[in-house]
């Protein structure tokens, strides 16, 4: 009898794996390669970004997300490169994802317009033996998955001084794995649109306000909306909703115009309120001026 249960919950694990959308971040904003692969190179600057992100903290099995993001304007600045390296762990999944990403910049007098493409690989491992149950015949269990499969995306991304609007598709591949048991799809494809603006009427503050749309096949779209005040042109805070259901405090300190620190806390309403201490996001940016005619400048999107 003790089977049932053990069954219940390993189906349950299934379709919230196979359900499981793109890594989530609170600190997006900042440097949106991670989302938007025509961001790449936006600035002149070669930028290195690390983030790491602990969701749902208290839960056992709750996601955990390790971010590597490297970007660089050639010479001609026109053309930006970059490098996106993800580790995501939900549960008895983990996924490593490297791509590598190009973007092409059109020049205006006050504004640039940028079309990006990227392309990688993405690793799946599933290890069902990490779920410890006290049953003696649990072959279901026992089953471990290893898959690797391509992954490509694109997008586009319009900024002027006060404002920016992206529209991208990160991932445009629904992809399809066999892990022993079934066939069902891990990924489906997920489209960003994402604005926001500077206000700056107030001497010594700006307030940007922005948002995220994210939309994927069969479920319904996401929202976060977001409210920062940058100080004195060193430290960010500000607010952010997540579909209504969590509420995130944000916090970046520009520490010059290279190097900049974030923290995030991130507090979900309902079901989750009273059984997690909340998602905790840090983040370390640097600019270098690694090539000719690169110039590291305050920057705030």
């Amino acid at each position: 009898m003790r089977l049932i249960p053990t069954l219940i919950i390993y189906l349950f694990l299934t379709v919230k794996l196979f359900a499981q959308n793109d890594p989530l971040y609170n600190q997006y904003y900042f440097n949106q390669s991670m989302i938007n692969p025509a961001y790449t190179g936006t600035y002149n600057v070669t930028n290195v970004t690390l983030l790491s992100r602990a969701q749902w903290t208290g839960i056992k099995g709750a996601p955990i997300t390790q971010t590597l993001n490297a970007t660089s304007a050639l010479k001609n600045e026109r053309l930006g490169v970059g490098l996106l390296a993800i580790n995501d762990r939900l549960g008895v999944n983990n996924n490593t994802e490297i791509q590598g990403a190009v973007a092409y910049k059109l020049v205006f007098p006050n504004s640039q317009l940028s079309f990006g493409m990227q392309g990688g690989l993405v690793n799946y491992r599933y290890d069902y033996s990490d779920l410890n149950f006290e049953v003696v015949d649990q072959p279901i269990l026992e089953q471990k998955s290893n898959f690797t499969k391509p992954t490509i995306g694109a997008g586009v991304f319009f900024r002027t001084y006060k404002y920016y609007i992206g529209l991208s598709v990160p991932r445009m591949l629904n992809i399809n794995i066999e892990d022993g048991v079934s066939t069902s799809t891990r990924y489906k494809r997920h489209a960003y649109l994402s604005g926001g603006m500077i206000i700056d009427r107030v001497a010594a503050i700006k307030i940007k306000p922005s948002f995220l749309l994210r939309a994927v096949q069969g479920q319904p779209i996401s929202l976060d909306l977001n409210a920062s005040v940058l100080f004195k042109e060193v430290w960010w805070v500000g607010l952010s909703v997540r579909n209504f259901k969590a509420l995130g405090l944000n916090n970046q300190f520009e520490i010059n115009d290279k190097f900049r620190v974030g923290y995030s806390y991130e507090m979900p309403f309902g079901a989750l309120s009273g059984t997690t201490f909340g998602t905790h996001e840090i983040m370390l940016s640097m600019d270098f001026e690694l090539l000719s005619r690169q110039l590291a400048l305050r920057r705030y999107f």
